[in-house]
């Protein structure tokens, strides 16, 4: 049986009304390739993990003020502990993905106590997406750097 052009119109909104969903950003999108070079070299970079966060956080985010302007108190004091734990929890995160080689199902169980993180400091998906694709390349270069014949 032939659909009509327009069921076909009436159908396509509810598809493309999907919003992204805040596990939809975390759910890294490494390539194969990516994944497979960060699985080799990941224990060159978990030891660094804390200055890496601090690294992530004097770069990222003094780029994009707007992030860390989230981590305010209820008094509008900056939460420095809580956003250099917050990049180091996000290093992390991606170490258990890569490490563990982890499907979509066991992501989203890693992701739930990230996700209520989130929530408190009322990430939006957008934000997410672009502190994860930050992080992504910092890891890339920090790779890079330790790979080089030069270092």
């Amino acid at each position: 049986m032939k659909r009509s052009p327009q069921n076909r119109t009436q159908a396509k909104p509810l598809i493309s009304r999907r919003s992204a969903s805040i596990f939809d950003a975390l759910n890294p999108s490494l390539t194969n390739l990516e994944s497979l070079a960060l699985q080799k070299a990941w224990r060159i970079i978990e030891p660094k993990l804390r200055s890496l966060s601090t690294d992530i956080l004097m770069d990222l985010y003094s780029e994009h003020y707007e992030i860390m302007e989230k981590f305010r108190d209820d008094s509008g004091k900056l939460c420095n502990y809580e956003l250099i734990n917050y990049a180091t929890w996000l290093l992390r995160l991606y170490g258990s993905i890569i490490n563990n080689k982890v499907d979509p199902i066991k992501t989203k169980k890693l992701l739930e106590p990230l996700i209520e993180k989130l929530k408190k400091y009322s990430m939006d998906v957008d934000c997410v997406k672009l502190q994860l694709e930050g992080i992504k390349n910092f890891l890339f270069a920090e790779l890079r750097n330790a790979l080089s014949p030069t270092s």
